[in-house]
């Protein structure tokens, strides 16, 4: 099998030749640029390295990396011109819904220090300056590079966009402020959220009316748990959250085939009979430190209608764990997750700074090792 044969095929929930493998195709599966580095040593590889993504200093994998860990997938992203951050300086900058991030000088990523909305009322909703979504910058020669990638390369294709009105709502407002605003000022929040949601629906639509016929994935993320469980209610998610995802989930079938990717960390075991009843069929990152997140557990109960990627990590193993405890750390997950086909293997969010890169190519020497079909 070809790279996009063997995802087709693993997202069709049959198994193809091998786990299929992602690294850096989206942002929830990149690498720190201090964790590539070391990467690169343990490879005996000199290159300039690209910086991806300034907010997480997220590293570009090259070519070359992603051939020797035999990466599947590659990622085409929503962004251009319009969507990058206005750098204040080396330490700081505003990005384009206005919220202020900072690093400090041996700061490994930028955290948000200034939110435009913390004091905002209703009427300042109607007059803040919201993102256009249907500028044409989003998609600056994409639908070029989406073809040809689809065209003339094996690889399986994903397209990212954000889509996170819930997580986007704390990052204008604080994320205190708006967790009482949805228990106390709740046409407030409802309307921030819609405002939001407007703008997401625009950006997909102009982001898909490029790429939606040449990707086979389409990524959005919202994050709507943390480590011990839900961040609101169920009962609040379902009647504030679940009916907004459902229109963005509607804009995007109405653009796409493509199967439908969601991204939040945590403990989102809650939630999943929802994400599936919507359309949701690849949940990331498979956070497996977080409470409920049993990978045979998961699978046993919803891995005829969900693929699974990620699984691999990134709190306890991948950091300060041996090789050899990493590569029992894939084996465990491919054992779980693997049988039948729906498992995209990739590690639980981003691989952080402080990852030895001897335990970054441990992974992918164990998912060639133990992830070849039939599983043993």
């Amino acid at each position: 099998m070809n790279a996009r044969e063997r995802v087709l095929t693993a997202l069709n929930h049959e198994e193809p030749d091998r786990v299929p493998i992602d690294l850096g195709s989206v942002g929830p599966t990149g690498i720190h640029i201090l964790a590539y580095e070391r990467l690169l040593k343990v490879l005996g590889i000199e290159e300039e390295i690209e910086m991806w993504d300034v907010v997480g200093q997220l590293a570009k994998p090259s070519e070359t990396v992603l051939e020797l860990v035999g990466a599947d997938v590659r990622g085409i992203r929503v962004g251009g011109s319009a969507y990058n951050p206005d750098l204040l300086s080396a330490t700081e900058l505003v990005d384009h819904w206005g919220t202020v991030w900072r690093r400090t000088e041996d700061g490994l990523c930028f955290n948000i220090v200034e939110y435009p909305l913390r004091n905002a009322t209703r009427s300042d909703l109607a007059s803040y300056s919201w993102p256009d979504g249907k500028n044409p910058n989003l998609v600056t020669g994409l639908a070029e590079k989406a073809r040809y990638l689809q065209e003339n390369t094996p690889y399986a294709l994903l397209g990212e966009f954000a889509g996170h009105f819930f997580e986007r709502a704390q990052m204008v407002r604080g994320f205190d402020t708006f967790l009482l605003d949805l228990a106390a000022n709740r046409d407030f929040a409802e309307e921030m959220m819609d405002r939001i949601l407007a703008v997401e629906i625009d950006i997909v639509s102009t982001f898909l009316d490029a790429v939606g016929p040449y990707i086979d994935i389409i990524a959005f993320k919202d994050d709507i748990a943390m480590q011990s469980g839900p961040v609101i209610s169920p009962q609040m998610f379902r009647e504030m959250i679940k009916p907004r995802m459902k229109e963005l989930i509607e804009a995007i079938r109405g653009k796409t085939q493509a199967k439908l990717w969601f991204h939040s960390c945590g403990s989102v075991y809650y939630a999943i009979p929802d994400l599936i009843e919507l359309g949701v069929e690849i949940l990331n990152p498979v956070q497996v430190q977080a409470a409920d997140m049993d990978t045979a557990r998961l699978k046993r109960k919803f891995g005829k209608n969900l693929t699974f990627w990620g699984g691999i990590d990134t709190q306890q193993v991948l950091p300060f764990g041996t090789p050899e405890d990493v590569k029992a750390e894939v084996r465990r997950r491919i054992s779980d997750l693997a049988p039948g086909g729906g498992y995209i293997l990739a590690s639980v969010h981003n691989i952080e700074a402080d990852v030895p890169g001897e335990n970054v190519w441990a992974v992918y020497q164990a998912a060639h090792n133990h992830g070849r079909y039939p599983l043993r």
